[in-house]
C-alpha cells in the first residue's frame, strides 16, 4: 500500500498498481542513449507484475502506530516475505524469464531487509532473521531451477544471482534487465508517493554491453518530477494511477479502516515526469 496525504484526505494506491505504472514506464524505454529492454514482453511483464503478490495484503490494510494505513515501508518483514514469495510464484508460473527477474528483485530486497534487522536479542527478532535468511536461500534454489528451464549457464560464479559484467552476453542482458527493474521500481515509488524517496539511483545500464550510469530524480514543487538522464522514447510522461480517497483518520482499528476503504471514492492520480533539462 502507498499512502499520499492531500489535505484532510488520504489517497491509497495498491502495490500492484504501482508496479503496473513501472511496467508502463518500461514499455517506453528506448531512445538514442537507451536500448529497449529485451526480451521485451518478458521484461515488461516482470516489471509490471513484480508486486502482484501484495494484492492480498492490500485488500486487508493494517494500521501503523499513528492509526493511519500502513504503507509498504512500514510493513512487518514477515508480511513482506509472504508478498514477495507470492509475487515470484505468480510471475514464474506464466513466464520463467520474468520469474527469474522477480526472484532476483525480491532476493535483493530481502538482503537489504536482513541488513536492517536489529541484532537478534530476543526470540521474535531471531525468528525474523531466520525467516529472511531462509527466503534468500529459497530464491537461490528458485533461480537455479529457472536457469535450467531457460538453458542459461550454470558454471559462472554469481553474486546476488548475477554474473560479473562481460562474462557472457545473456548474463549481461540479465544484469541490465535486473537493474532496469530496480530503477523503474524506485522511480515509480517516487511518483506514487509524490515524494523523493530515491533521489539518485546508482546503477542503470543504457545498453547491456555498456557500463552503468547513475540517474538523478528531482522535483520542482508543482507535482512534476524530473529525471536525468532521460531513457524514454517520448519528450515527457503523464500517466494515471488508480487510487482510493479516504478520510485522513486516525482510525481506531483495522476494521474501521477497511470500512473506509470499501466506501472510499475511486480516483486517478496523475503523475508527471519530464527530463531534468526541460
Amino acid at each position: 500500500m502507498i499512502r499520499r496525504q492531500t489535505g484532510k484526505e488520504l489517497i491509497l494506491i495498491n502495490q500492484q498498481d504501482h508496479s503496473r505504472l513501472a511496467g508502463e514506464l518500461a514499455r517506453r524505454i528506448g531512445n538514442g542513449m537507451f536500448a529497449p529492454p529485451g526480451p521485451f514482453e518478458s521484461v515488461v511483464f516482470a516489471i509490471a507484475e513484480h508486486d502482484c503478490g501484495w494484492a492480498a495484503e492490500d485488500s486487508r490494510p493494517q494500521l501503523n502506530a499513528q492509526g493511519q494505513p500502513e504503507h509498504v515501508f512500514e510493513a512487518d518483514v514477515l508480511t513482506s516475505l509472504a508478498a514477495w514469495q507470492a509475487s515470484v510464484d505468480q510471475v514464474m508460473a506464466r513466464d520463467p524469464y520474468a520469474g527469474l527477474l522477480v526472484s532476483l528483485h525480491t532476493m535483493a530486497l530481502a538482503n537489504r531487509a536482513a541488513a536492517r534487522q536489529p541484532e537478534a536479542l530476543d526470540e521474535t527478532a531471531r525468528h525474523k532473521t531466520f525467516r529472511v535468511r531462509r527466503f534468500v536461500h529459497l530464491q537461490i534454489e528458485v533461480q537455479e531451477a529457472l536457469r535450467r528451464r531457460l538453458e542459461m549457464r550454470a558454471d559462472l560464479p554469481l553474486r546476488g544471482g548475477l554474473a560479473e559484467q562481460g562474462r557472457a552476453p545473456e548474463e549481461d542482458l540479465l544484469r541490465a534487465n535486473f537493474f532496469l527493474l530496480e530503477f523503474l521500481d524506485q522511480l515509480s515509488l517516487d511518483l506514487c508517493f509524490d515524494e523523493l524517496l530515491f533521489r539518485r539511483i546508482e546503477t542503470v545500464y543504457p545498453r547491456p554491453s555498456e557500463g552503468p550510469v547513475s540517474a538523478r530524480i528531482s522535483g520542482d514543487g508543482d507535482g512534476t518530477m524530473k529525471l536525468n538522464p532521460w531513457p524514454f522514447n517520448c519528450s515527457s510522461l503523464e500517466l494515471d494511477v488508480p487510487g482510493r480517497r479516504i478520510a485522513a483518520g486516525p482510525y481506531r482499528n483495522p476494521e474501521t479502516l477497511l470500512m473506509a476503504c470499501d466506501s472510499g471514492a475511486a480516483c486517478n492520480v496523475r503523475v508527471v515526469l519530464r527530463p531534468a533539462a526541460s
